[in-house]
C-alpha cells in the first residue's frame, strides 16, 4: 500500500498527514455546509422561478384575450358593425356557446364565434383553475375570460333590451373601451368559478352596484382586451361588495372580494362605456 503525503495545519505550523491513495473524502460538517449553501440558493432562486413560469402563463393569457378580441371583431365586420351579442333573452346563449336548458354546460361548438377560432383552447387561461362541482358554477363555458356585456356585447337598459349589443359606430372611443377580461366569479362558498362577463363597477339602470368579476390573476394584474383589438395588463383600482350573493348565502364583503383578487379597472364605468 503506498502511502503519499499531504498537508494539514496545526496550531502551530504546517505538518504532514498520511491519506491513503491520496485521496481525502468529505467530513460530515463540510458535508452539512454544501447542503446548507444548496438550501439557501434553492429559496432564492424558487421564487424568480415561480414569477419566470407566472410570466410565461400570462404571455399566453394575453395571446389568448387578443386572439378572441380579433374574433369578435371579425363577427363585428361580417354582421356590419354589430359586436356579438353577450347573451340572449332566453338566457340559452352566451358568447361563447349554446344551451338547450338552464342545468346544461354550453356547448361552444353551437356558439356565434366558434367559425372564428374553433378551439377551445383559446379560452383557457393557463393560471385559471375553477372549481368544476361549484354550486355557482352556472356560466361553465367561458375559461376563465369575460365580455364587456353591459356596453358592448349587451345595452345599459333593463331587460329584455339590455341583450341587445352595440354596433361599432357606438363606440366613440375603441382604444379606451374594454371588450374583454380575466374574469371570474365567488359562488356562495367562497370558490372561485366561472363567469362570462367583466362587470363595470356601477349598473347605472338600477343605480346599484356591481360585484366584480374582473380576475387580477397574473401576480395582481389583470390581461385586457379593447375594442379596437390592443391589449394590455392592469391593476386593479378597487372592489367593492353590493351586499348580494346567490342562493340566498350571507354576501361577501369588500374585504372578501379583495382576498380573493376580483375588482374593478376603474373607479367609476369610464373605461367601460361607450363614451
Amino acid at each position: 500500500m503506498v502511502l503519499r503525503r499531504s498537508i494539514r495545519v496545526t496550531g502551530t505550523g504546517f505538518s504532514p498527514v498520511a491519506t491513503m491513495g491520496g485521496r481525502r473524502g468529505f467530513t460530515l460538517i463540510e458535508l452539512l455546509v454544501v447542503i446548507a449553501i444548496i438550501a439557501i440558493l434553492a429559496s432564492l432562486l424558487f421564487p424568480v422561478f415561480i414569477q419566470a413560469r407566472e410570466k410565461g402563463r400570462q404571455a399566453i393569457c394575453m395571446s389568448n384575450l387578443r386572439q378572441l378580441a380579433m374574433a369578435m371583431m371579425m363577427y363585428n365586420q361580417d354582421n356590419d358593425g354589430g359586436w356579438v351579442p353577450a347573451q340572449s333573452p332566453d338566457n340559452l346563449m352566451r358568447w361563447h356557446g349554446v344551451r338547450d336548458s338552464y342545468d346544461q354546460p354550453f356547448d361552444p361548438k353551437r356558439g356565434p364565434l366558434w367559425s372564428y377560432y374553433g378551439t377551445e383552447a383559446l379560452k383557457m387561461c393557463p393560471s385559471f383553475e375553477a372549481e368544476i362541482d361549484s354550486p355557482g358554477q352556472f356560466e361553465q363555458g367561458t375559461g376563465g375570460y369575460g365580455y364587456n356585456a353591459y356596453y358592448v356585447g349587451g345595452s345599459p337598459a333593463g331587460w329584455p333590451a339590455m341583450c341587445i349589443p352595440a354596433r361599432e359606430s357606438w363606440i366613440q372611443n375603441p382604444a379606451e373601451t374594454v371588450l374583454l377580461t380575466d374574469a371570474a366569479f365567488l359562488d356562495c362558498e367562497g370558490r372561485l368559478t366561472e363567469y362570462s362577463y367583466c362587470e363595470a363597477p356601477y349598473y347605472a339602470v338600477w343605480q346599484s352596484l356591481a360585484n366584480p368579476s374582473t380576475h387580477f390573476r397574473h401576480h395582481g394584474m389583470a390581461n385586457v382586451a379593447f375594442c379596437d383589438g390592443h391589449t394590455r395588463a392592469m391593476p386593479m383600482v378597487t372592489t367593492q361588495s353590493n351586499g348580494w350573493c346567490p342562493m340566498g348565502m350571507t354576501p361577501f364583503t369588500a374585504d372578501d372580494y379583495a382576498k380573493a383578487r376580483l375588482g374593478f379597472l376603474g373607479q367609476d364605468n369610464t373605461l367601460y362605456d361607450r363614451q
